[in-house]
């Protein structure tokens, strides 16, 4: 089975700083000329505030990226006001990368769902590059420019100048291990991944990033070792959850262990079309068809138009 792969390497490597990161989670209401933005019945919008993660303070003009998960061409790009906040309207329901990035400060990012006739209130947090990578901070700076400008051979060339000065820091060896892999150097970037285990255990995104390549290299028991390591770490990113369980489906002894985990995802997303799919199908291996039908037509209701849709059709038609 094919492995899902929605995040692009660039946002995997945003996500563990915000995946580690305390999102606010209090109403907060944009600036009245936010309010000007109107959505029609038939999409969504998102609205949210960013803050600098120590000071609490707001940060103004940072730059935020969407960039739909199944269609590329659907990207936008907006900057928040003097108060921190931005909205944006007029989104086709669906998920997109949200990448938020200001100068001096890490850039992160986040998988966010946008709702039909909703506004979803997502916000942001971002560390500063002092309270990262303070002995290596001027190179570290250095190679992050590079990272966000796609320069990878450049990126890694500065990465490493940082780690010479400052081999402690297992974020050095995470953010080169991101673009290793994305030069597909993949055997270097596992190199990175598993130093930057070595150096903070109780960090779960490497885990999930070297889950990942294993995956792709067909390795499925190493890749599940990784995945279930991730969770373990309480990793409730929804892509994580859903890529352990294709892979221990790969592995085609796990399916209990599989509906444990999509069930789980479910709780935290319950508008996962795919996982619905994947779900229903387990549930026909265990017998459950009143189960799995539930699910497959819960599947073709959020996402009629997906290429698994007349498969699923086919398999409620013989349930009946």
């Amino acid at each position: 089975m094919k492995m899902f792969n929605k995040f692009s390497l660039l946002f995997l490597f945003f996500f563990l700083v915000c995946h580690t990161g305390n999102f606010l989670n209090g109403s907060i209401k944009p600036s009245d000329s936010l309010f000007l933005a109107t959505q029609s019945g038939t999409t969504g919008a998102v609205r949210g505030l960013v803050k600098d993660a120590v000071s609490g303070k707001v940060i103004a003009n940072a730059k935020i990226v969407l960039v739909n998960s199944k269609n590329s061409t659907m990207k936008y790009e907006l900057k928040t006001d003097k108060k921190g906040a931005y909205y944006k309207g007029g989104l086709r329901p669906g998920y997109y990368e949200f990448t938020v990035e200001k100068e001096n400060f890490l850039p992160i990012a986040k998988m966010v769902r946008a709702r039909l006739g909703e506004t979803v209130q997502e916000d942001f947090e971002l560390q500063s590059l002092e309270s990262q990578v303070p002995v290596a901070m001027k190179k570290a700076k250095s190679a992050i420019k590079f990272f966000q400008e796609a320069k990878w051979e450049d990126a890694v060339k500065e990465f490493s100048k940082a780690i010479a000065e400052n081999q402690s820091s297992h974020m050095l060896f995470y953010f080169r291990g991101i673009a290793q892999e994305k030069l597909g150097s993949l055997e270097e970037a596992l190199s990175d991944y598993q130093k930057t285990i070595e150096l903070k255990s109780d960090f779960a995104p490497p885990y999930s990033m070297a889950g990942k390549i294993f995956a792709r290299q067909q390795n499925y028991e190493k890749a599940s070792e990784f995945y279930q390591k991730s969770v373990e770490l309480d990793d409730q990113d929804v892509t994580t959850l859903y890529n352990y369980a294709v892979v221990l489906i790969n592995l085609g002894e796990n399916s209990n262990e599989a509906i444990v985990i999509l069930e789980k995802l479910l709780l935290l997303d319950e508008a996962h079309a795919d996982a619905y799919y994947r779900l229903g199908m387990l549930y026909i291996s265990q017998g459950d068809t009143e189960r799995a039908k539930e699910l497959l037509q819960k599947f073709l209701e959020l996402d009629p138009e997906n290429k698994n849709a007349t498969i699923a059709k086919q398999v409620i038609d013989a349930l009946k």
